[in-house]
């Protein structure tokens, strides 16, 4: 059953219309400043994904939910065409989405994510957010203290930490997003999100963080199988996340092809 998302949304009437699907522990909120540099020519939604942000939580995490949780978004919003861009998790859903519903997708753009299964990851992540006892947390630096011995890098600490909001009617913190549902969904949303034979045929762009170790060299040849009209850009010095860790670039290539 289709759930419906939080969004947040950069209004420009008549402008072609762009979808943002976020990453895995992320949410709406991380993209903003790209939306807002966007926004000049575009119409920008973006969508919180279910079990995070301000999106209802559920048990469940299969492909064909999260599919029809943005189509379920498109209808309401009266959306018929858009240009679908997901990052990491997001990318995956993305991918499925389009393939799927090939005729609301006038362009896709993947952002540091392969149509492949990965290996396990964010486990520790995970297992450190959930040994806090966060509604017991005077401040967001008592949470950032504890999470450092799991969590030596602080950029990724920084991250983790966005998920940490107060909790109205207590007062005290609590994890926005569904924490033990999410975990227990990592096996599944590691795997491919494709179907196989399943395609795309509209022009879509991969775009890879150069120091990223999520797209292999052979990557994008290999997915020309199921996006036959696939462009690969690599940003050189950015990472997994490379709409933040250079934005200019990340920007300068998204509207080349746009």
């Amino acid at each position: 059953m289709a759930l419906p998302l939080h969004a947040l949304r950069f209004e420009n009437p008549g402008a072609p219309v762009v979808v943002v699907l976020h990453g895995l522990l992320g949410a709406s909120r991380n993209w903003t400043t790209i939306a807002k540099a966007l926004q000049a020519d575009y119409a920008v939604h973006l969508l919180d994904l279910r079990n995070h942000g301000q999106s209802p939580h559920a048990e469940s995490m299969r492909w064909s939910e999260l599919v029809a949780d943005v189509k379920a978004y498109l209808v309401a919003q009266r959306l018929e065409s858009v240009r679908l861009m997901g990052h990491s998790l997001g990318g995956k859903i993305a991918m499925r989405f389009a393939c799927e519903y090939p005729e609301l997708v006038e362009r896709l753009v993947l952002v540091d994510i392969a149509a492949k299964a990965y290996p396990p990851y964010h486990d520790a992540e995970f297992r450190a957010m959930q040994s806090i006892a966060v509604a017991e947390l005077a401040s967001r630096k008592e949470a950032e203290q504890l999470l450092e011995p799991q969590v030596p890098n602080w950029a990724m600490r920084q991250f983790l930490l966005t998920n940490l909001v107060r909790d109205e009617a207590t007062g005290g913190f609590r994890w926005q997003m569904n924490l033990q549902g999410l975990h227990a969904s990592l096996p599944h949303i590691r795997q491919n999100s494709l179907q196989p034979g399943q395609r795309y045929a509209g022009p879509t762009l991969l775009l890879r963080g150069g120091t990223s170790d999520f797209i292999a060299d052979g990557d994008a040849q290999a997915m020309r199988v199921s996006f036959p009209k696939l462009d690969a850009v690599t940003i050189p010095n950015a990472g997994h996340n490379v709409h933040v860790e250079d934005r200019t670039a990340f920007l300068e290539a998204l509207r080349q092809w746009c």
